[in-house]
């Protein structure tokens, strides 16, 4: 006991307490890296963030991830980039990448996500998959007539319709926001798809519909 004495490697907090050791950092051989990390919080539900996707992740999480595993200039996969959480982080930390999802809703948040966080400095990117003329867009309604009407309200610039779910027509598919600088206030403009031929019956349908569930 001595000798650690003389280092001032003991240490007493007052007379007749238990001794302790004083030890360094440097001399001890530390913990692991571990595979659970409590420092990064879900998203909250008024986080800036928060797109109202069930599985979005924060970014700080995948900058986290994307970050230890690869360098500016990688190419990164995320073969089910829902929201696009993924995406936008490589972009932001200057990684090539490739996203894959089977939703139009998906597409949809992802390029709108690209476009609100990076506008002009966005690098150029395609979608492969979705229809580029007249006989795609009619062998997609064939195919899954939800997937058509999603794709569709990405082509007129709309967000999804929140709580849209297969079954009966619920009226309003997408929205679009605009500011009207007259009177200063916001509009929502309701975007409902046809696939069809559309007549003054289904524009009086969608009228009554969205003031009924503005009523609700």
């Amino acid at each position: 006991m001595d000798e650690p004495i003389r280092q001032g490697r003991v240490v007493q907090t007052s007379p007749g307490s238990v001794p302790a050791y004083k030890r360094y950092l440097d001399e001890m051989p530390g913990v692991s890296i571990q595979d659970v990390w409590t420092d990064i919080k879900p998203i909250g539900a008024q986080a800036a963030e928060r797109l109202g996707y069930p599985t979005q992740k924060p970014e700080s999480l995948l900058e986290r991830i994307i970050s230890a595993s690869s360098n500016e200039g990688d190419i990164i996969l995320d073969p089910f980039c829902g929201c696009g959480t993924t995406i936008a982080v490589a972009e932001r930390l200057k990684r090539q990448w490739i996203g894959i999802d089977i939703t139009y809703v998906a597409i949809n948040l992802v390029q709108r996500r690209l476009r609100d966080h990076f506008a002009s400095e966005l690098n150029d990117y395609r979608v492969i998959g979705a229809p580029k003329d007249l006989k795609g867009a009619e062998a997609l309604k064939d195919i899954n007539r939800y997937q058509f009407e999603w794709w569709v309200v990405d082509l007129v610039d709309a967000r999804p319709a929140k709580g849209r779910k297969k079954g009966a027509d619920e009226g309003v598919d997408g929205y679009i926001y605009s500011f009207d600088d007259k009177i200063e206030e916001a509009k929502k403009i309701v975007v409902q798809v046809k696939s069809g031929h559309v007549g003054v019956r289904d524009v009086r349908d969608l009228r009554e519909q969205w003031t009924e569930r503005r009523r609700r």
